[in-house]
């Protein structure tokens, strides 16, 4: 025996040890995939290997089959694809080894994290050859605690998304009335006209004016517009059509739109239920006053390259102007 012979003689048992205590299970897979050799296993996995007749002539399907059932239910589908033998002979064609990380099932049937590689037993850095070499390492310790650092790391940024909505949600609400404001009117307009034309559905448009606020306010004191600004709010909140967004443009005046179903009769009921709600809320209190209300609408199909409301909205105006023009006895000329 040469000097090379001698050295290799010496190391090649300490390497066969120390690749023993890495792995949990050792298994040499032949070049066709029918036949394994199970070269070494820790008791942990006992459930996996003890019932096998002989452990140098087992039939990989039946291992593999045997196996899957002490493999995670959340994880078989992965190991059951990753363990199929033309599929890890095709990605060790390209890749000298391959792995996953799943639950196995141990000898107190409890599952633990490990990593299972698999492996080229030709020489190194070579795709040549289908024999296969597959290795189960413990990482259960590891990947408990990776998982509880990401659970900690969802759990922050659940808290941070949580407040961003808060807050995006408060930058765009009218805090008095609780309706968007204009930088609401221009966040969904858009979305709305998108909805609209990709779903070929009709545009409501509505603007509608609280009658008499500055009478209010002079009269009764600014607690009793308030008042009002947020009844009519609510009757026009429970009034539009689904889906709708309610903007506070100005002072007493507010905006509904929506892209509703051309066969909807949302907008048709639309005033019937605006009066009815005023009627209902001026029954309901016993303020020396009542609220009145005045509104216009249009529904209209979106137009060709439409990026606004504005034309819809100044139709609707007009038509609340001339309603306006009849209900509201304190309308400034």
């Amino acid at each position: 025996m040469n000097e090379k012979n001698v050295k290799a003689a010496i190391i090649m048992p300490e390497i066969d040890n120390a690749i023993r205590s890495l792995f949990e299970a050792l298994i040499c897979v032949d070049e066709s995939g029918e036949k394994c050799v199970v070269a070494d296993h820790n008791s942990e996995l006992d459930n996996l290997f003890s019932d096998l007749p002989d452990m140098n002539d087992v039939n990989y399907q039946v291992l593999r089959e045997k196996m899957i059932k002490d493999i995670h239910p959340e994880d078989r589908e992965e190991f059951s694809r990753f363990t199929d033998h033309k599929w890890y002979i095709e990605q060790l064609s390209v890749n000298v080894h391959t792995s996953i990380e799943c639950r196995i099932r141990h000898s107190d049937n409890r599952y633990y994290w490990s990593e299972i590689i698999i492996c080229n037993t030709t020489i190194e850095d070579s795709t040549t050859g289908n024999g296969c070499l597959l290795m189960i390492r413990d990482i259960d310790t590891r990947k408990v605690r990776e998982l509880n650092e990401e659970a900690k790391e969802r759990a922050i940024l659940s808290r941070l998304q949580d407040k961003y909505d808060t807050l995006f949600v408060e930058n765009m609400t009218d805090q008095q009335t609780g309706c968007y404001n204009r930088k609401g009117l221009k966040y969904y307009s858009d979305i709305v006209i998108c909805e609209a034309v990709n779903n070929s559905r009709n545009l409501f448009v509505c603007v509608s004016d609280l009658n008499g606020l500055k009478h209010l306010n002079d009269t009764y004191g600014h607690a009793a517009g308030d008042e009002a600004l947020l009844a009519v709010a609510n009757v026009l909140t429970a009034s539009a059509p689904t889906g709708s967004k309610i903007v506070r443009i100005g002072g007493d005046e507010f905006l509904i739109f929506a892209a509703i179903d051309p066969a909807s009769n949302e907008a048709d009921i639309f005033p019937d239920k605006v009066d009815k709600g005023i009627e209902e809320y001026n029954k309901s209190h016993s303020n020396p006053y009542q609220v009145g209300a005045s509104y216009g609408w249009v529904v209209l199909p979106p137009k060709e390259g439409m990026s606004s409301l504005d034309e819809y909205i100044e139709m609707a105006d007009a038509k609340m102007y001339e309603m306006r023009q009849i209900r509201d006895k304190y309308r400034r000329s």
